[in-house]
């Protein structure tokens, strides 16, 4: 029987898109599966948005999955520097992409 070894859960932040004065990001949970067998290996992953961020004039915050809402200091500790990155990519983008 093949052996199954739990994978690393971690985040990654999606590409933003602006919308007029606004962007908005996804933060999305990774999960990786390895499967190793006698005559094969595989991997697997999975890849679930858990919040969207929303930059604004008046700051950051996010819209759950679960259907809350997120300030600032919530965001950053639950998924530190993801605004940090996001809006460094957005300083990095051109604004009419």
């Amino acid at each position: 029987m093949g052996r199954l070894q739990a994978g690393a859960v971690s985040w990654v932040v999606d590409p933003p898109v602006r919308a007029g004065a606004r962007a908005f990001a996804a933060v999305c949970r990774v999960e990786r599966s390895h499967h190793c067998g006698a005559a094969a290996a595989a991997c697997s992953g999975e890849k679930r948005p858990v919040l969207i961020l929303a930059f604004h004039r008046g700051g950051v915050t996010a819209a759950g999955v679960d259907g809350k809402s997120y300030s600032a200091a919530e965001i950053e500790e639950r998924f530190p520097q993801a605004i940090a990155r996001t809006l460094a990519r957005l300083e990095r983008t051109p604004e009419d992409r």
